[in-house]
């Protein structure tokens, strides 16, 4: 019973056998009030409008019934011949409202009361809209009509509990498949979510059914593959974390081996290998924990009034002996009258810097490296671009990820830890704004927006 199919089957079943419940009732009613209605009509003009004014004029005159079997026709027929023939033919009768035979052709029938059939047949008399007593008729033939109303609205509802049977059947058979096929696509999805559970990340499922059912399918698939996607980063993490700490830390203890074995002398140039590789080591946790701390959302930023020319003039005269150093021209283009930006003027200076390293790093010596700002809508966007041969589409895409290289073994050479650029765009989400690379032959631009609408008014 704690099924889904079993229940919708269940419910349809519910449903159908209440719709013909209510429907049957409602059928059945209108067919009594109006067959009802037909045969009082009947009655009406059987009877005659003049004995019916009659009888309301005779009740009005004497206020009561007492001697109104004389207005009925055939009263006065004498003997017992007549009697019998009365009895055998019809019988016409007054009654009062509580169903009380007051007057009839019949003499006999006097004292009596109408029977159920005789009061579905019977005329309502009344007087200023009240009724005061009944005018009925009993024939063989009226209480044939009797029974044959009856017999159909007996069969009437015979045939409507045949239907609710019927339909309820047809309900079960048709709402159960319908069910097992609605439902199936669930099925479908718990069977990938114990997949999952059990290791199996990246399961996929099938997108059908309904349009709630499609939307989930996606969302379990994108969740499914962001999963396998997580999985495969915090293993290539690991993995590149190793290899990260194994070259430091292999140097430092060859060196320290080296010098407590005296194959190398206890010097200053010695010792200083061994400390520029804990020095290494120690940027490389700061790296790591700067950026855990970032992507947390719990690195704290302490916000102030800057101006952007400002903060690019000090980026890039800090660099400029180093782009001078390398051989490389280093420039920056500056919009006027730009707006002030609320930003932590440390980290926003570690983004340009970072940005401005990697630039450095992969710019041939007569290259170039270009700053600059502009004002876009409510963002002012900065964009530092280098000459050299730029990125393939799929570098592109993986170049903000952790200890990614596009040329691993000159990376590695030159000192870097993978981690700038992915610090940086951490950095830069943490102020709002966002950061992407565009490229082209002979050129790398990474570009990157700070809100302008969180300035100070």
């Amino acid at each position: 019973m704690n099924r889904l199919w079993v229940r919708l089957s269940l419910a349809f079943l519910l449903v159908t056998w209440l719709a013909i419940a209510v429907v049957s009732v409602i059928v059945r009613n209108a067919t009594e009030t109006s067959f009802r209605h037909y045969v009082n009509q009947q009655n009406i003009a059987r009877f005659g409008e003049s004995l019916i004014d009659q009888l309301r004029e005779y009740y009005v005159a004497n206020g009561g019934w007492e001697g109104a079997e004389s207005l009925l026709p055939g009263h006065g027929d004498g003997g017992s011949g007549g009697r019998e023939q009365g009895r055998r033919g019809a019988q016409v009768l007054v009654a009062d409202e509580s169903g009380l035979v007051v007057a009839a052709t019949d003499p006999s029938l006097t004292g009596s009361y109408l029977d159920e059939t005789a009061l579905v047949t019977a005329v309502p008399l009344l007087v200023d809209g009240i009724q005061v007593g009944w005018l009925a008729q009993e024939t063989p033939g009226a209480r044939v009509m009797n029974e044959a109303e009856a017999r159909f609205l007996d069969e009437t509802t015979n045939w409507l509990i045949a239907a609710a049977v019927g339909a309820g059947l047809l309900a079960v058979v048709f709402g159960a498949a319908l069910a097992w096929e609605l439902t199936r696509p669930l099925r479908a999805l718990g069977d990938a979510v114990h997949a999952l559970a059990a290791g199996h990340l990246g399961h996929q499922v099938e997108v059908s059914g309904t349009q709630e059912m499609i939307e989930l399918a996606q969302a379990f698939n994108a969740m499914s593959h962001d999963l396998a996607e997580g999985e495969q980063l915090r293993q290539r993490m690991a993995a590149d974390i190793a290899h990260e700490l194994r070259t430091p830390v292999s140097v430092l203890r060859g060196h320290l081996e080296a010098m407590l074995d005296g194959v190398f002398p206890l010097d200053g140039e010695h010792l200083a290998v061994a400390y520029d590789q804990t020095f290494h080591l120690a940027r490389l946790v700061d790296d790591l924990r700067l950026l855990t701390m970032a992507e947390a959302g719990r690195l704290p930023l302490e916000r102030v009034q800057a101006m952007p020319e400002e903060l690019v003039t000090r980026a890039v005269e800090r660099f400029m002996p180093l782009a001078m150093d390398a051989d490389i021209i280093l420039s920056s283009d500056i919009e006027p009258a730009l707006p002030v930006i609320l930003v932590d003027i440390d980290r926003l200076q570690q983004v340009l810097g970072n940005l401005l390293t990697n630039a450095l790093r992969h710019t041939q010596p007569g290259g170039q490296i270009r700053v600059t700002v502009t004002r876009r809508d409510r963002t002012v966007r900065f964009a530092i671009s280098n000459t050299g041969e730029g990125l393939s589409a799929e570098q592109a895409a993986h170049v903000f990820e952790r200890f990614w290289r596009a040329e691993e073994a000159r990376e590695r050479d030159r000192g870097g830890s993978g981690l700038g650029l992915a610090i940086t765009q951490q950095l830069v989400n943490l102020h709002g704004g966002r950061i992407w690379v565009e490229t082209s032959p002979g050129e790398t631009t990474f570009i990157f927006e700070i809100p302008a609408e969180q300035a100070a008014s």
